[in-house]
């Protein structure tokens, strides 16, 4: 299926190369066990259930399958959590007081025992998000709002300078979709309007997007790497494909196994789709269109860093367990069994 479309074309540079399971563009998981690889592989982390039963974060070694915890809190337990490129350390999510509504951000070194540092911005209570992270991990991207029914700004902790900068400060009700390779954009859509606008960090300019798909059809967009194409998912769940043109057109495409796609992904170097589809996750090869054999059954997938392995979680029926599968092998292995 093909149809022109016009498209204004970004004068900017945006994704080359990226980092972890929300590389791309934001990731809405299908499950909250599974947190991803470390940069060499050599981890896997996970949030499971202390012996107080609450959720903290652990590790596995996956030459030994050892597993040792990162944190172990008694109370409050782990929202959400992220794994950083390059660094051996943990992003997450807890709440800050018992009451829970002032939702802290953390880092963590998983490989000593120093305690871990609250880089939130100490502005009153505010629920915060993690978005994922930037293509060469130089920041993580989180949402945080201003109290109860205040607007939700977008914001970014830089890991090399472990300072927080402001990236969008919302004036609407926009939503954050992705960002910038360089790091001077993000991609902005009014969900009222089904408008989508390229976003000047530096500048606060938005520059309007005409895309293929608008208003109620449109459900979420994010640009492939090299900023020559743009993805688009419509309310169908269809996922399409528009490539930019120096002319400012565009032909409209789907690919094989691109239809049912509720929502969508990339792996580090777009080798893979990671894919959620109706009732079931998928990775997707992106050159063959063929759909990786994993498992049945299988959710909360991690594409890893290397792209040559799928952290899973899967439940036989008496137990959740992690696993890693191996793309090229065609086999998967027990990691843990999550409490």
């Amino acid at each position: 299926m093909k149809t022109k479309a016009i498209l204004v074309i970004c004068i900017c540079t945006f994704f080359s190369l990226t980092a972890h399971a929300q590389y791309w563009s934001v990731w809405h998981k299908t499950g909250n066990n599974a947190l991803g690889l470390s940069s060499d592989e050599k981890w896997a982390f996970f949030i499971q259930k202390n012996d107080a039963g609450i959720d903290n974060i652990y590790k596995v070694e996956l030459k030994t399958n050892t597993v040792s915890p990162v944190t172990n809190f008694m109370e409050r337990p782990v929202l959400s959590g992220i794994v950083l490129f390059g660094k051996p350390a943990v992003v997450y999510a807890r709440a800050s007081t018992a009451k829970g509504d002032d939702i802290h951000l953390y880092r963590i070194n998983v490989t000593t025992t120093d305690p871990p540092v609250d880089f939130t911005p100490k502005e009153g209570p505010s629920t915060r998000k993690i978005l994922g992270m930037a293509a060469n991990g130089s920041y993580v991207y989180y949402l945080a709002d201003r109290g109860p029914g205040s607007k939700t700004d977008t914001y970014r902790y830089d890991a090399a300078q472990y300072i927080t900068e402001l990236a969008f400060a919302n004036d609407k009700d926009f939503e954050t979709l992705c960002w910038s390779k360089d790091q001077t954009h993000l991609l902005l859509r009014d969900p009222k309007l089904g408008v989508v606008y390229n976003y000047s960090i530096e500048t606060t300019d938005k520059q309007k997007l005409d895309l293929p798909f608008a208003g109620d059809e449109l459900k979420t967009a994010f640009y492939d790497p090299p900023n020559t194409s743009i993805y688009m998912i419509n309310k169908g769940n269809q996922l399409t494909k528009s490539k930019i043109t120096s002319a400012g057109t565009s032909d409209v495409e789907t690919g094989p196994n691109w239809a049912g796609v509720m929502n969508a992904n990339l792996s580090l170097n777009a080798k893979y789709f990671h894919l959620v589809m109706d009732k079931s996750e998928k990775v997707l090869d992106n050159s063959s269109r063929a759909f990786v054999e994993i498992p049945a059954g299988a959710y909360d997938e991690v594409v890893g860093p290397k792209e040559l392995s799928v952290l899973y979680v899967m439940n036989d029926g008496v137990a959740k367990k992690l696993y890693l599968y191996d793309i090229a092998k065609k086999a998967a292995k027990e990691l843990a069994v999550i409490k």
